[in-house]
């Protein structure tokens, strides 16, 4: 299902609300999030939750994105397709689980600093594979590449909004087939969950292929069994925008 849809049944609410900590990402993102996490524990709707949960949110809000301010409406959630974004976020995730379990707090910080070693060698390996390219701008499913493309300097252009129910009209597409023609784009990226019938009728009509790009927001069963991981996903990201990008 798409994750933008998602709302938390009545056993989801039950255990966020007995939680130590609760992270979430955005309330633009998840915007159930804060009434999951004051909710009462016992699903009777008479008992408040005794214990208090230390809510912590994963993006500032009112993020500068792009050289400008943003409202919920517009706001990017995708941070994570940023590594150092990313980063920035376990620090956050770490800071947190050391102050509800000071025991365990260098524990943390050791798994924080080696997953920021990681992060920064993905994020040199990207730099690298998108230095050199004909193209600056990528079509896009959905506009949920920005923080990605702030990052490694390239233009988003998306066939939908920050989120991928919301299609965009007629103009717009017919806008997006005229600039394919004349910037040279010879690829759609299309995530691999969300449905492809738009980018299949785009495709068909500029004369373009279809490469898999994926927002990892979620990861699929199938994904889960063959090993993929976060690395390994944006690896593949990079990759399919060094093809769309048509990078040597």
């Amino acid at each position: 299902s798409e994750v933008h849809d998602f709302e938390p049944v009545p056993s989801n609410v039950r255990t966020i609300a007995s939680a130590d900590i609760f992270f979430y990402n955005h309330l633009a993102f998840e915007p159930w999030a804060l009434a999951a996490a004051t909710a009462s524990g016992s699903g009777s709707g008479g008992t408040a939750q005794s214990n208090a949960i230390q809510t912590v949110i994963l993006e500032s809000e009112g993020e500068d994105h792009g050289g400008k301010e943003v409202n919920d409406a517009d706001f990017d959630p995708h941070v994570w397709l940023n590594p150092l974004r990313a980063q920035e976020q376990a620090e956050r995730i770490a800071a947190a689980l050391g102050t509800a379990d000071p025991d365990g707090s260098l524990e943390y910080v050791r798994n924080s600093d080696g997953l920021e070693a990681e992060l920064r060698g993905l994020d040199e390996l990207i730099g690298r594979r998108l230095s050199d390219c004909a193209l600056d701008t990528a079509v896009v499913s959905h506009l949920a590449y920005g923080h990605m493309a702030e990052r490694y300097g390239f233009n988003q252009l998306g066939l939908a909004g920050p989120s991928p129910e919301f299609e965009s009209g007629p103009s717009h597409i017919a806008s997006v087939i005229r600039q394919i023609d004349e910037l040279g784009i010879r690829y759609i990226l299309q995530e691999p969950i969300a449905s492809d019938r738009l980018a299949e009728t785009v495709a068909a009509e500029a004369g373009v292929d279809i490469l898999v790009m994926h927002p990892l927001a979620v990861r699929t069963v199938d994904e889960a069994k063959a090993g993929a991981d976060y690395f390994s996903i944006m690896q593949e990201n990079s990759e399919a925008l060094a093809i769309a990008l048509q990078c040597s």
